[in-house]
């Protein structure tokens, strides 16, 4: 981004008063020093200034298929000019105003006059215009908030999966403990009837055997 060459000095008021700020006096005071007519040529001309390295981390997630596909073509381009391209041609789609159509049969061959889109690449660095710098970031928002819902939803994939695994783990070795009490009970109540028939088959031995003696002695 631009930045401040010089420090302005600005008088807040007539009475010399602290914390006091005469909004018509400092107005006065920069458009007399040039400040106001300053930032409307800055602000006409290209106020927004990167250099190349600036501007391809900045913007490179605008295009990352173009310059994949350049940095494996046969023809050499450095990378900002390729990322420059790209992105004119995606502004021109969303701001046909900008410049002229581009012809959809001659879409990857054709150039966009960088400029009236309000793009120029210098030596250095890149310059751009205020409308062309609002479009630039509003597309790089539009990709953060994508890409930001995108890892969203990832993780919360990711975290929902963990907690189903969890919850299934977690059901599976409660049934596990439900069916061995249950098997607990079942073997005690197989025991207890097994048991209950042995002392049944045994009272009655001894209340049949009981009954025969006393006939015998009878007889």
């Amino acid at each position: 981004l631009t930045s401040p060459h010089y420090v302005r000095c600005l008088k807040p008021n007539g009475a010399l008063i602290p914390d006091h700020f005469d909004p018509l006096m400092i107005v006065d005071q920069l458009r007399c020093a040039g400040v106001v007519e300053a930032v409307r040529v800055s602000r006409v001309g290209y106020p927004q200034r990167y250099n190349h390295a600036q501007f391809v981390t900045r913007y490179k997630n605008l295009a990352l298929k173009e310059l994949a596909k350049a940095a494996k073509g046969s023809r050499k381009m450095k990378p900002v000019d390729t990322l420059v391209d790209a992105i004119a041609k995606k502004m021109v789609e969303i701001d046909p105003t900008l410049a002229a159509p581009i012809d959809p049969k001659s879409r990857s061959d054709s150039k966009v006059d960088l400029m009236e889109v309000g793009i120029q690449v210098g030596k250095t660095k890149v310059f751009l215009r205020r409308r062309a710098f609002d479009i630039l970031e509003n597309m790089r928002k539009a990709y953060i908030a994508t890409a930001t819902v995108k890892i969203q939803a990832i993780a919360r994939g990711f975290i929902q999966q963990r907690t189903f695994t969890e919850h299934c783990e977690s059901s599976l070795q409660l049934q596990c403990w439900v069916r061995v009490i249950i098997a607990e009970r079942k073997v005690q109540t197989v025991r207890e009837l097994v048991n209950a028939r042995k002392i049944q088959n045994a009272y009655r031995r001894y209340a049949g055997r009981r009954y025969y003696l006393c006939v015998l002695s009878v007889t």
